[in-house]
């Protein structure tokens, strides 16, 4: 199976960055080594961007992303930490019908809070924020085969067993 690992790696905290593109990659090793093949940017495409002029990066890195996106079987999609690139490869599946695992961490330190908020009528309202971890529009995408919410030391596992569902299924 041809697996796309996308992330959001723009807005990871720094002091968390590390630990974050740890797991990507143990995520990425764990399913090369039962033989599916994987990509990802922080392999795939960011290496290569930064060997290219500047003003060549960003079509570059929109055309080799998506490229991945759409030659995969299915995306898996960790959003622990808000992305536009991310949300972008997500509709670009969706657009495919490429099946989405969607998982995030089950952080507090990561969830968003509800708030409320007034409109130019003066009345108001509470922001529509979910669970507060993946935005309501993502949660949305009719591709969407599994959502998990993990924790550090069971997401590769939890991840894992939604793969040899989705391979059992096809």
């Amino acid at each position: 199976m041809k697996i796309y690992i996308a992330c959001g790696l723009t807005h990871v905290p720094r002091d968390f960055f590390d630990t974050y593109t740890n797991f990507i990659h143990t995520l990425a090793h764990h399913f090369k080594k039962r033989k599916h093949i994987v990509k990802y940017a922080l392999v795939d495409s960011d290496p290569q961007l930064a060997k290219k002029p500047f003003e060549e990066r960003a079509p570059l890195c929109y055309y080799w992303d998506r490229n991945m996106v759409e030659e995969a079987d299915v995306i898996i999609a960790e959003a622990s930490y808000p992305s536009t690139g991310l949300g972008i490869e997500l509709q670009i599946a969706a657009n495919n019908e490429i099946p989405i695992i969607l998982c995030f961490q089950d952080d507090r330190q990561l969830q968003a809070h509800p708030i409320e908020y007034e409109n130019p009528d003066h009345k108001k309202y509470t922001l529509q924020v979910g669970e507060g971890y993946v935005s309501l529009m993502a949660l949305g995408l009719p591709n969407i085969y599994k959502v998990i919410k993990y924790h550090p030391h069971n997401g590769i596992d939890k991840i894992s067993e939604s793969i040899e569902l989705l391979t059992k299924s096809n």
